[in-house]
């Protein structure tokens, strides 16, 4: 990501000399963004809708909430899974635009169903999409009759219901769908209800709490159909946002609010007997969580545990229900990549989705994975559970991290909670790689005295990601033309490709290679700038393995067999590649085999550095120019939004929660902005001060974020398998 000139010749240590059209200065940014935004844009979905598998419908919980730790017990996981550990990792893209208060199903249709909910400006809406949880893709379901949030939802005989909720106020609406893209009325609840949840039982839809407008009901109502409705039990503690899941005939509902505030409380429905019991209680009160059932095993995800919704939790708790003598035990099993309350989830084959919800009470746009895993697949490593046995992808126990001490050296107002974890920074000119925790702590440091071995150098990393098992760095010396690998755990480089200080073409040689990724089956991707080429590498191997475009000096834009001096091929969740090429200002999207999908310049961008994707349809890319910017841009060319006043930015990622996390080169800093806003909200480094001190970076050129939320790790299932 420090970007060739125009005739593909690097640029070492300082601005490129390619010619440039001067970028125009921005203002604030219109009416686009994901995160506290007053309209919301759809993405243009411009792939095929996939093959679905299997589908198994999950459990649909209700939105809410942030859980505090509290006293935790120990707790046996079920025998049938003991050796499995939850794996929590962000999806690899984000919604076309936030939503929260939704109802969110599965088993129904082309993937996962989100209807209704809160739109940016607090607005219900009647909206309904298919989501492809794998790509991010989404398609129109059509339009709710009745606009709608906080209500529940069920499929029913393999039609999606969704019942009640509010607008200006608690409706008794059931609305179910025609077909995939139509909806209608099709009965009405016994009296309104809002703020409630559903589960289904044996082909049967169950509606747990819920409020009218002025008291909160205690009857759990129960249908077949969606017309005719049966109260099957009484909750002993009546709540409105409660998280609910199922566990063969029992339904168990976890918190909620009450009159008096929220409630701990953990309430049983024993659906053959219309029992309904207190049980247990949560470490601490929780409402406005989610609720779902995976491998046999109960999870509670994010919530609040206050009346304000200022600070959601980041927890997901794991719940063994009551066993003969024993008492049901709660653990917490994992950490969400980015806290939400008023989510919704849903279980589609063996994996459960979050989708959406609120920070602060304003909607963001992401969506969060949940899989059951052996504990050596798990990213990064196990922290210990209950009895000993494997818990869940918990950082405190990732190899990279130095025990954390100290304020941290951020720029003055910046907000830590804008990172959900880590972050990895190739620090180019102090030649050195970073790992930094959202507090501006440094928490691993490559290399130290003593790393490389004699006659090693690491000189000029301009970029730096994460492997897709969480072990290994991969980092790109592009002006010293070469790829390395380096164990975190041990410090140690482990693979080369390239003569350090000697560019060449052939076998063994690159020249200005450039966003070295390596893929799930060991191949490493790399664009080779002045080559203008695409590599793939199968190491141990010293040759390519396969070569896109040709070794030339003559850099034009033809692809796929010339390529305009390309700085980056980042992988897509189509399984495709987003290239982008100095020379003409062109991001192509296309596989490693040559297939081309389109071709496009991003909007006013003089010099695109490391194009990559939001979601379908949607792309960010960074201007590598001064004065720099950040662009988001549609494949026919279209902006849908800019930040301008940086100082040659090479690299912007979307992070979880709809910010953008940016290098910005030569001002010496590590950015998070806030595109609904459009203001910086994080930042490490000091603005055109460089150092070596801590809290100091000179010309950061390269960034990922630490797992499980790196860029590899969240588009593992999704970037194909190179070569």
């Amino acid at each position: 990501m420090n970007p060739a000139s125009r005739t593909g010749q690097p640029v070492r240590g300082g601005p490129a000399t390619r010619p440039r059209r001067p970028p125009a200065r921005h203002g604030r940014r219109t009416s686009h963004g994901r995160r506290r935004l007053a309209a919301a844009i759809a993405c243009v979905a411009i792939v095929a809708a996939a093959a679905w598998a299997a589908r198994t419908a999950g459990s649909s919980g209700h939105p809410s909430g942030r859980p505090a730790p509290g006293r935790l017990t120990r707790a046996a996981h079920p025998a049938s899974s003991a050796r499995l550990v939850l794996q929590v990792t962000p999806a690899p893209y984000q919604l076309p635009s936030a939503i929260s208060r939704a109802v969110v199903l599965a088993g129904s249709g082309p993937g996962l169903l989100v209807a209704g909910g809160l739109t940016t400006r607090s607005a219900s809406t009647g909206t309904a999409l298919w989501l492809n949880p794998v790509t991010g893709q989404t398609t129109p379901a059509g339009q709710l009759p009745v606009a709608t949030h906080d209500a529940a939802g069920a499929v029913l005989a393999g039609r999606p219901f969704v019942f009640g909720g509010g607008s200006a106020s608690s409706i008794a609406t059931v609305q179910a769908a025609v077909t995939n893209a139509s909806w209608a009325a099709a009965g009405q609840l016994p009296r309104v209800r809002s703020d409630l949840s559903a589960v289904t039982v044996g082909g049967r839809a169950y509606l747990l709490g819920g409020y009218d407008g002025s008291s909160y009901d205690p009857s759990v109502l129960a249908t077949s159909n969606g017309r005719r409705f049966t109260v099957a039990a009484r909750l002993p503690v009546p709540v409105r946002y409660p998280a609910v899941a199922a566990l063969g005939s029992r339904i168990w509902v976890f918190g909620g609010q009450t009159p008096s505030g929220i409630t701990n409380a953990i309430q049983q429905v024993d659906t053959a007997t219309g029992r309904a019991t207190v049980t247990g209680r949560l470490p601490t009160p929780l409402a406005h969580a989610a609720g779902f059932t995976l491998g046999g095993r109960v999870y509670v995800a994010g919530g609040q545990t206050t009346l304000t919704a200022a600070h959601p939790s980041g927890q997901v708790l794991q719940y063994t229900p009551p066993s003969g003598r024993a008492p049901g035990r709660t653990f917490v099993a994992g950490q969400l990549p980015v806290p939400v309350a008023n989510a919704a989830a849903a279980v589609l084959a063996s994996t459960a989705y979050l989708v959406g919800g609120d920070q602060g009470g304003t909607g963001i746009p992401s969506v969060t994975t949940f899989r059951l895993v052996p504990p050596a697949a798990a990213i990064p490593a196990m922290t210990a559970g209950p009895d000993g046995v494997p818990g869940s992808p918990i950082l405190a126990s990732a190899p990279w991290l130095a025990p954390a001490h100290g304020p941290g050296y951020l720029r003055p107002g910046s907000d830590p909670s804008a990172l959900p974890g880590d972050i990895l920074i190739a620090d180019h000119l102090n030649n050195r790689l970073l790992i930094v925790d959202p507090q501006g702590r440094v928490r691993w440091m490559f290399p130290r005295p003593g790393d490389l071995a004699h006659g090693q150098s690491f000189l000029v990393p301009d970029d730096a990601f994460f492997t897709p098992d969480g072990k290994d760095i991969i980092a790109t010396q592009e002006d010293d033309f070469v790829i390395s690998v380096i164990d975190i755990a041990t410090h140690r480089i482990t693979y080369r490709y390239g003569q350090p200080g000697v560019p060449g073409g052939g076998p063994g040689h690159l020249n200005n290679p450039d966003d070295a990724m390596i893929a799930p089956n060991g191949r490493i991707v790399t664009a080779d700038i002045k080559n203008c080429r695409i590599l793939t590498i199968a190491p141990p191997a010293h040759r390519p393995l396969h070569i896109l475009g040709q070794t030339t000096n003559m850099c034009t834009h033809a692809p796929p067999h010339r390529f305009g001096s390309p700085n980056g091929a980042f992988p897509l969740t189509n399984g495709r590649y987003l290239i982008t090429e100095i020379n003409g200002d062109w991001a192509d999207q296309m596989s490693l085999s040559g297939q081309m999908s389109w071709s496009t310049r991003p909007p006013g961008v003089a010099y695109p550095s490391d194009s990559n994707e939001v979601c379908p349809g949607r792309y960010l890319t960074a201007d590598y120019s001064d004065p720099g910017q950040v662009v988001e841009f549609t494949p026919g060319g279209r902006l849908l939004w800019r930040f301008g006043g940086l100082n040659q930015p090479s690299l912007a990622l979307p992070l979880p929660n709809g910010d953008i996390l940016v290098n910005d080169d030569f001002n010496d800093r590590v950015i998070v902005i806030d595109p609904a806003t459009n203001r910086i909200v994080w930042q490490y480094g000091h603005t055109g001060v460089p150092g070596t001190a801590p809290g100091y970076l000179r010309d950061p050129d390269g960034v990922d974020l630490a797992p499980p939320n790196s860029l590899l790790i969240t588009h593992s299932a999704t970037m194909g398998l190179p070569g």
